[in-house]
């Protein structure tokens, strides 16, 4: 390095020179500019790791240029090819060979090329031999050359050169000093000028002219030559002939997709444009394309233009409906059976956007003519006959000859002439379920019931059985009919509406679920269609009722009240008759699910008006005895109530419709094959909106959010549960001790003395109605409870409809634990408070804003006051208190100013208990007001000796 003259520029410097292995290079330098006009050399070899201090004499180009030129280094070529720069000539001599050579010196060729091109207006030098950077100075060139290849074939040989142009004159490089710095694309270095051409040459194809005037091409190799060489040389370069011809094409393209088979289990579909008689392959890229033709001894090119414009407009079409998406090789080898889908799918929009499709199969042709299907249908009473042809081409054929193809999910059909038809992928989702369950007659007629035809796509103007399904869809249109005329009820416009679906689906012998949410009087509505159908005299035989046990008071009272004309038998207990035709004395046969499995036997050899089952999820499992079981009934209508028709998995509605409508969704394989596994495996939604389509006409949902206008602010339903039998063991034997203690004390004259030991029984046989662990739990006897189940069954309900919030209120705090622990297993958020509650507004709040939190367990005494929780529409009210007024403080705690909902209050009450005396005794005390009233204990002051016994009875 020598001194800098700091009065005098300094600029950076670009020299070219040869190395022996990688072939012509490009470094960086610094040099001043001496007064005399030479140039002195300040740093030799700048790279960025020294160029810092020479940057107010570079700027942004000489930067970047310097980055360049150091990556080329031979230092870095060794880093970078896995040597050690501090051994180049071990390196060079030993390993810089092969195909570690070739990446080597093409890396550097294309750093070399665009520091070239970057290079502009810099100065540029070339080498001296003792390495000075600046012996000879070196002009890079604006204008660019041109280059022509010419052949003269002769009788035995054809000649080959090239001639270049630049500004105007020929140029000739042999014997010129011309030498090639780089080749890849060419850039020579002549006479002190650098230049490069117009179209990108290959400098490989120039190196033989540097010491040859011309090459000659012999003529025993001159077929394989002008084929591997001259084709290529056509397509890329100007190419002057004489002996042989060019011919060029200039033609329209027409493209075309190529159906080719392999195996038999795949297809390759190959792109592809003709230019006249010549076919291209779409994938290859060029602008112009050569085709080499022999006749004897004569040679002509064809030089295709290609339309680069047309063919990626046609080629991005293809991308974006490509059969392989994730494939590198997105048109070749797919799958057959995919393929024939793709095909069948895209035929029409292939040919709407000018691709034609030529097939190359070896063992059969493919019709993509795309089936299309007619069918005619006509009302055979409680049948439906379907006609349906398929046209495909010139064919047509009875759509139930391709029964099997479809039921089989096999998409080729073999027609008449050998080819093959591809059937429409949506056939099998349209068609695969009405083929799986209709009937077929004299070989062309499909039949299906009247409560099948979801199933068909039809418009609703084809025929009335369509239409009516139509109207099914707004409740509107169902038409109206007259209420019963001995209904002690005034119905709601949504229950009317109600009963008139449920009687228009009865008039069209369809079996049907009303399903609406819990609360809005699904009993009241059946049980005004049972009394218009006795009052119509339609009902010539009962209708039975199925029903959890729980269950079977609540319809016994709702009938006594709604309907007292209907004759109601209860067929539950050890003493029930046997001889099912005592029935026909009764409009309603009330039974129960176990009884109901119990007795199959016996009744299913009776025809019953309806079988009715209230609470249907409870055969959602098909495979149960219970299942099986009322599907054995008969009758001539079937209903179903529920307020939650799907409550685990899709299965469910299966086996409620395979006992209203059998086989409208086919056999159990048959489903769960078709729904059950695309909806819940695959996430289906076309699947599933199909299922729902289907099952929609009978099934009627109304939510409570849909009806709130018509409710009052406040609906009290009084909730009878049966005890279970362990329970109504324990409460008969604490009754039965504690009576006989009374009448002893009764006869002795001492029962005044002794009230407090009485009340303490009455006390008990309260806890037992509501659950017996509440006075022995760790008896395994006495786990369970009627009332504490129907609780939870009912809670589940609520919970099911995530929006909806609910209030349980019970007197007793250990009742409440046990719920809360029950909601603790299940995983079920709630909040909780009683007298030991310490931030009672903490927990308000929470319940009030958290929409994860649907209920709230209140102690009747620490909540009946001074809370307000506006945000629940349901209230438990799980024991009868003895002073209603204090009920009726924890009902107000929803029920008040903010409210916007209509609240239902349930009041739990289990049957031939103390619990319906306490009704009673409410009624009888009815007129002592609450201020008189305030606590129990002024109650059990006011009980005498009547009451106490009436209690006890």
């Amino acid at each position: 390095m020598r001194l800098v003259d700091p009065r005098l520029p300094f600029t950076a410097v670009y020299s070219i020179y040869h190395h022996e292995y990688l072939g012509y290079m490009i470094s960086a330098h610094i040099v001043q500019l001496l007064p005399s006009g030479d140039l002195s050399l300040v740093h030799h070899r700048l790279v960025p790791e020294n160029m810092d201090q020479f940057l107010h004499g570079l700027d942004e180009q000489d930067i970047a240029l310097i980055k360049m030129t150091d990556e080329i280094s031979p230092r870095r070529i060794i880093k970078k090819f896995g040597g050690n720069p501090r051994h180049e000539a071990e390196f060079f001599t030993t390993r810089f060979i092969g195909e570690l050579a070739n990446l080597a010196k093409n890396f550097v060729q294309r750093k070399v090329a665009v520091i070239l091109d970057t290079l502009g207006d810099k100065w540029v030098f070339e080498m001296g031999n003792d390495g000075y950077p600046a012996k000879e100075p070196i002009r890079l060139l604006d204008e660019k050359a041109s280059v022509w290849f010419h052949f003269r074939r002769k009788e035995s040989f054809t000649r080959y050169y090239p001639t270049i142009k630049l500004r105007g004159d020929s140029v000739l490089l042999r014997g010129l000093q011309a030498r090639l710095i780089c080749l890849q694309p060419a850039w020579v270095l002549l006479n002190g000028e650098i230049f490069t051409f117009e179209e990108e040459v290959d400098g490989k194809k120039l190196i033989p002219f540097l010491k040859n005037e011309y090459i000659v091409i012999p003529k025993d190799t001159e077929a394989v030559y002008f084929e591997k060489f001259i084709t290529r040389l056509i397509e890329n370069y100007n190419v002057v002939a004489k002996g042989f011809d060019i011919i060029d094409i200039r033609e329209k393209p027409v493209f075309q997709l190529l159906v080719k088979e392999h195996d038999g289990s795949s297809f390759s579909l190959l792109p592809r444009v003709l230019y006249g008689s010549f076919c291209l392959d779409l994938l290859k890229e060029g602008k112009i394309h050569a085709k080499l033709k022999q006749i004897g001894d004569s040679f002509t090119f064809h030089r295709i233009y290609r339309d680069c414009r047309e063919e990626k407009k046609s080629l991005d079409f293809l991308d974006s409906i490509k059969p392989n998406e994730n494939s590198l090789t997105p048109w070749e080898y797919v799958e057959k059976e995919k393929g024939l889908a793709w095909l069948s799918q895209h035929h029409d929009l292939l040919k709407n956007n000018g691709i034609q499709i030529v097939q190359e199969n070896k063992s059969y042709r493919i019709n993509l003519t795309r089936p299309e299907i007619t069918m005619e249908t006509h009302d055979a009473g409680d049948w439906f006959d379907i006609k349906a042809v398929v046209r495909i081409g010139q064919f047509e054929i009875p759509f139930i000859k391709f029964r099997s193809h479809i039921l089989r999910n096999k998409r080729e059909f073999e027609l008449p002439d050998g080819s093959i038809a591809i059937l429409p992928e949506e056939w099998f989702s349209d068609y695969q379920h009405l083929l799986e369950v209709s009937e077929m007659h004299n070989g062309e007629t499909l039949s299906i019931r009247k409560y099948q035809v979801p199933l068909l796509h039809l418009p609703s103007k084809s025929n009335g059985t369509a239409k009516l399904f139509e109207s099914i869809k707004q409740l509107d249109r169902v038409p109206e009919f007259a209420p019963p005329v001995h209904l002690n009820a005034d119905l709601r416009n949504y229950q009317l509406q109600g009963y008139n679906w449920l009687m228009f689906m009865k008039n069209h012998s369809m079996g049907a679920i009303l399903a609406d949410d819990m609360g809005l009087g699904k009993t009241l509505q059946t049980l005004t269609l049972l009394q218009k159908e006795k009052e119509s005299g339609d009902a010539l035989a009962p209708s039975l009722i199925v029903l959890p046990t729980s269950l079977i008071h609540n319809w016994k009272n709702e009938a006594e009240k709604f309907t007292p004309q209907l004759r109601v038998h209860i067929h539950t207990g050890i003493n029930r008759a046997k001889n099912p035709e005592m029935f026909s004395g009764f409009d309603i046969i009330l039974t129960t699910y176990g009884i109901a499995r119990q007795d199959i036997d016996i009744l299913r050899g009776f025809p019953f008006h309806y079988v009715i089952l209230d609470e249907s999820q409870m055969i959602k499992n098909p495979e149960s005895k219970t299942a099986r079981a009322v599907r054995k009934l008969i009758s001539k209508y079937r209903l179903s109530l529920t307020g939650t028709p799907i409550e685990n998995t899709v299965m469910d509605i299966w086996s409620q419709m395979a006992f209203l409508n059998p086989g409208l969704l086919g056999n159990e394989t048959f489903f769960k094959r078709f729904y059950v596994q695309p909806i819940e495996k695959d996430r289906d939604t076309k699947r599933s909106a199909k299922l729902q389509r289907i099952i929609y006409p009978f099934i009627l949902r109304r939510k409570k959010q849909q009806v709130e206008k018509e409710l009052p602010p406040k609906i009290e339903k009084l909730h009878y549960c049966d005890m279970v039998d362990t329970q109504k063991d324990f409460y008969e034997e604490v009754r039965s001790s504690y009576r006989n203690y009374l009448m002893e004390l009764i006869s002795q004259g001492t029962w005044k003395k002794n009230k407090l030991n009485i009340l303490t029984g009455l006390q008990k046989l309260r806890q037992i109605a509501i659950h017996p662990q509440l006075i022995d739990k760790e008896n395994y006897d006495l786990q369970s409870s009627g009332k504490y189940q129907e609780v939870r069954r009912m809670l589940d309900q609520v919970i099911r409809k995530k929006r909806s919030k609910v209030l349980i209120f019970s007197q007793f705090v250990k009742m409440l634990h046990l719920l809360r622990d029950d909601l603790d297993q299940a995983g079920i958020r709630y909040n909780y408070l009683d007298g030991s509650t310490k931030d009672r507004q903490a927990e308000v709040d929470s319940f009030q804003t958290d929409k994860e939190i649907q209920v709230f367990l209140i102690s009747l005494k620490a909540g009946g006051v001074g809370l307000n929780l506006t945000a629940a529409d349901y209230v438990f009210i799980l024991d009868p208190w003895w002073n209603p007024a204090v009920e009726n403080q924890a009902i107000d705690r929803s029920h008040r100013i903010g409210q916007q909902k209509t609240v239902f209050y349930y009041k739990f009450i289990t049957t031939d208990s103390i619990e319906e005396k306490i009704l009673n005794l409410q009624r009888k005390k009815a007129q002592l007001s609450d201020e008189i009233i305030n606590v129990e204990e002024d109650v059990y002051k006011s009980l005498d000796i009547g009451d106490i016994e009436d209690l006890l009875k």
